[in-house]
């Protein structure tokens, strides 16, 4: 009888440790700066970070507070900075990548440069041509527009001009589009002959052209 009771004491006993043992304890500081603890999360502390300790005192791990909507706002676009951010780099690596397969030096790019920049000289060359002829034509019209001074110009000579103002107009056009285009691709070559010069520096080795490459 007397063993039995023991048993019985001793399991209550050692059943009040491991209760002791497995009970949580949460600590928190309100806004105000007050410490809570209890065997719960606190409500005081909703919109604060709450400490789970363990039965010697170490913190067990920390719940933290629900995201504001402006806190949830600022990590989406954090989120998406760093994705956009992943793909600049990517694009980046996939331009550095074409541009090693392309040009074996930069004398390459410069040759580059000069047949893209040769066709829109060309292209000047002949709109330039082309205005110089329609502004002698309008000289013409302008003479023969002198015998109508006091008198209204035949209709005739009325859609000549605007033929010839339209056209003019269209081949100045022509020659500033070309020139703006140039601009483009010059800065286009300067900055992959930058790149190039970049890459190599570094270690990158660009495509090896064989004799007959």
């Amino acid at each position: 009888m007397v063993h039995k009771t023991l048993r019985i004491a001793l399991c209550a006993v050692l059943g009040f440790v491991s209760g002791a043992a497995s009970a949580r304890l949460y600590v928190c500081t309100t806004a105000s700066g007050r410490t809570i603890s209890a065997d719960r999360p606190p409500p005081e502390c909703a919109d604060r970070p709450i400490r789970e300790l363990r039965s010697d005192g170490s913190v067990k791990r920390v719940i933290e507070p629900p995201l504001t909507p402006e806190q949830r706002a600022a990590l989406e676009a954090e989120r998406k900075r760093q994705m956009q951010e992943a793909e600049r780099q990517r694009a980046q690596m996939r331009r550095d990548l074409s541009l090693l397969e392309t040009y074996a030096n930069e004398a390459e790019i410069e040759n580059a440069r000069h047949r893209a920049l040769a066709d829109r000289q060309a292209l000047i060359e002949r709109a330039q041509r082309r205005l110089q002829e329609l502004l002698r034509e309008r000289k013409r019209l302008e003479e023969e527009s002198e015998f109508y001074v006091r008198r209204e110009l035949p209709e005739k000579l009325k859609r000549e001009i605007a033929a010839n103002e339209e056209m003019i107009r269209v081949q100045e056009k022509v020659i500033a589009d070309a020139k703006a285009d140039m601009a483009r691709v010059n800065e286009r070559y300067d900055a992959e002959a930058k790149r190039f010069r970049e890459l190599v520096n570094a270690g990158a080795k660009p495509v090896q052209r064989g004799p007959l490459q």
